[in-house]
This record gives structure tokens, C-alpha cells and sequence, in this order.
């Protein structure tokens, strides 16, 4: 990819004391629970609600901006995101530093864009701003072409979770047929996004319909058709319906939690190339599928990341075996602190001619276990 985020560096956020990696067109974050691997990608979704003005919101829901620092705030004041970004052959940085102000919130000590026009050309450093309460992106962005820039791909960072499939879920609500023109992170508008890849006219939309429907089908053989259907309840909703393979027609509420689950992620992984977002996170994918459908994930994942950066965290061996040693970060928490490594390739070399990725991770080869 020409167009890449090339480096992140966080510090001060959770147990993510000072970490820095280069996510390529697939990462994979691998690592016990509580090792950090939730924590790398609650940044993205922070960032996310920096970008929207809703930083304070997002502390106040995380329980205060003390419980987001690294030890609480009478350890670390401050926390620091560095974004590189690659946009057009030119270099950019996007740089947040924040720190801890009364009422257990987090203000702006120094926002700045850097942008360096090309290898020899000298950075030119935009300063955003000190003291907000939120991030001064959005207003910078008009006066500065180098700050649009960096907002618009910064805005295109997706969080997708999946994991409540619970019959109150967010997967399983009728959807209003207006909220369709990108899939939400938690899949609230399921339905309606469906709906228009099936009725829109143009072919990349219907294209994706068709290789969404395909793909389902090859996880879940007994659906034979998903079914987007319009509401008459004067709120003009759409419902999730789907028909099996004896023509009956059902509701969303009648698929098992992995079908639904996989469904969304299909879709969310599958959808026209021209909506997918500039990087996608996902957190546990494997959760509640099939092995063959992981597989079915990966091999979908591997097809779409010539168009976008994708970022896994995992605790699935089998999900590992479908990737390469190269793209796999292993997390670990020593003393406290998450530490992320690339595997070592020579290292690994005699060990992959005799032995899958997976088992030579269960034989703590690689760490990144209990």
C-alpha cells in the first residue's frame, strides 16, 4: 500500500507504558489475556472520539481519565499518541500529548501535525493548540491542506466489535433504513447496510452483496437467502430476515450467536472496496465460529488488504495458522508494562519446516502464553 499508517507509538495509556509498532497490511497482536492487546486498540476508538469532540465523553464511559493513565495519575500526568502516516508519497505526524486535569479528565498539554513535503524537505510542524478540552483537528483542518489530510485518514479508523450477540443486542435491533451509509462499529445498522448493497444499482455495490451472500452461505450452509426487509411502522426501519434451505423465512432473532456474528464480520470485511475504512481493527474474530469459517476470515482478510491496513488481536492459535510469521506481533506484560515483538524470522526458520506457527506457539517457542 502507498497510503498506510506506518508507525504508532503510545505511551501512558493502560499498561501500554511506551510501546511502538509498525502495523503493516495485516497485523496480528497475539498474547495472554491482560497482556495489553485490548488496550492497542482502545487507543484507535480513543482517537476515534477525539476526532468526533467526544474525548471527555469517552474518559467519563472508561471510568475517568485516572483509570486510562498508566498507573493512575499519580504515576504518569501524561499520556503521548504518535500517528506516521505515509499519504501520498509525503510523511506526516500526527502527535497528541495529554495530561490529567481536575475532575478526572484529560486536557490538551500540545496537539501538533508535522508534515515533510519530501526526503529532503524540511518538516513543517502545525500546532493545534494548548489547553482544550478537545482536539483542535477539526477546526485546524480548514486553515491547513496538510491537517485535512491527516483528519480525513485519521478518520477513517474502524473498531469493529461483534461480541454481544445477546437477543438485546446492538446485531439484532431493527435498523433505521436511513442509516446506511457506512457500517457501524458495533453493527447497530446491520440490517439497513445490507439492504442497500441489495437494492443499490451501481456494480460494486451489487458486487459485494453477492460475495457477502456467497460467503455466509459457505459458513452457514442452511441460509440460503439474507433478507434486508423494510418495516411499514411508520419509522422506516429494516429488519434483518433470512430464509433457510426449505423456504421458510426467519428473523435475526432465530440465527445462533457465531452465525450472527460472522455475518457482521463478513460484512464488515467484505463490503465495496471505495466504503472500506483506511484501517480496521478487530478484537477476538475468532470468538464463537467455526474453524472453517475462521478460515473463510483470514482468506477474506488477506483478498482486501491491498485496500486497507487490517489489525487483529487474538488469543486463537488456529486463527494464527492462517498467517504469517511476519505479520504476528506477540504481547507480553513484564513488571507491569505490555512489551510488543516481531518474531524473530531466522529463529523461526528450522522450526517452521517440522512445525505449524500455532504449534510452535503452544510449545512457548514464540511466548506471548499465560
Amino acid at each position: 500500500m502507498t497510503d498506510r499508517l506506518e508507525r504508532i507509538r503510545i505511551a501512558g495509556f493502560g499498561s501500554l507504558a511506551d510501546v511502538s509498532f509498525e502495523p503493516g497490511p495485516i497485523t496480528v497482536l497475539i498474547g495472554a489475556n491482560g497482556s495489553g492487546k485490548s488496550n492497542l486498540l482502545r487507543v484507535l476508538r480513543m482517537v476515534s472520539a477525539m476526532l468526533s469532540g467526544s474525548l471527555q465523553r469517552f474518559m467519563a464511559e472508561a471510568g475517568g481519565a485516572s483509570s486510562c493513565l498508566y498507573y493512575g495519575a499519580k504515576r504518569t500526568k501524561q499520556m503521548v499518541l504518535d500517528f506516521d502516516l505515509v499519504l501520498g508519497g509525503q510523511a506526516y505526524r500526527y502527535r497528541a500529548q495529554l495530561g490529567f486535569a481536575a475532575g478526572d479528565r484529560l486536557t490538551f498539554v500540545g496537539e501538533v501535525v508535522v508534515h515533510r513535503a519530501g526526503v529532503e524537505a524540511v518538516p513543517v510542524e502545525i500546532s493545534l493548540g494548548e489547553g482544550l478540552w478537545e482536539s483542535g483537528l477539526e477546526s485546524a483542518s480548514a486553515k491547513h491542506p496538510a491537517v485535512e489530510v491527516v483528519r480525513d485518514w485519521l478518520s477513517q479508523m474502524t473498531f469493529f466489535h461483534f461480541h454481544d450477540t445477546s437477543l438485546a443486542s446492538a446485531l439484532r435491533t431493527m435498523s433505521s433504513a436511513n442509516d446506511d451509509r457506512a457500517l457501524r462499529s458495533d453493527g447497530s445498522n446491520l440490517a439497513a447496510f445490507l439492504a442497500r448493497l441489495a437494492q443499490s444499482q451501481t456494480e460494486e455495490d451489487q458486487a459485494a452483496w453477492r460475495r457477502i451472500s456467497l460467503l455466509v452461505r459457505r459458513i452457514a450452509p442452511s441460509i440460503k437467502t439474507l433478507c434486508p426487509t423494510p418495516i411499514q411502522n411508520g419509522n422506516n426501519t429494516v429488519r434483518l430476515d433470512w430464509i433457510d434451505d426449505q423456504d421458510e423465512r426467519f428473523g435475526v432473532h432465530q440465527l445462533s450467536d457465531g452465525t450472527l456474528r460472522a455475518i457482521a464480520l463478513i460484512t464488515a470485511l467484505a463490503q465495496p472496496t471505495h466504503l472500506l475504512p483506511r484501517l480496521i481493527s478487530i478484537d477476538e474474530p475468532e470468538l464463537g465460529l467455526h474453524p472453517a469459517a475462521i478460515r473463510i476470515l483470514a482468506e477474506l482478510a488477506r483478498s482486501i488488504s491491498r485496500h486497507t491496513q487490517i489489525l487483529f488481536a487474538t488469543q486463537s492459535t488456529a486463527f494464527l495458522d492462517h498467517f504469517g510469521p511476519e505479520e504476528v506481533i506477540v504481547v507480553e506484560r513484564h513488571e507491569g508494562a505490555s512489551n510488543l515483538a516481531r518474531l524473530d524470522l531466522q529463529t523461526l526458520r528450522s522450526w517452521l519446516e517440522d512445525y505449524t506457527l500455532s504449534e510452535i506457539f503452544n510449545k512457548g517457542v514464540i511466548g506471548g502464553r499465560p
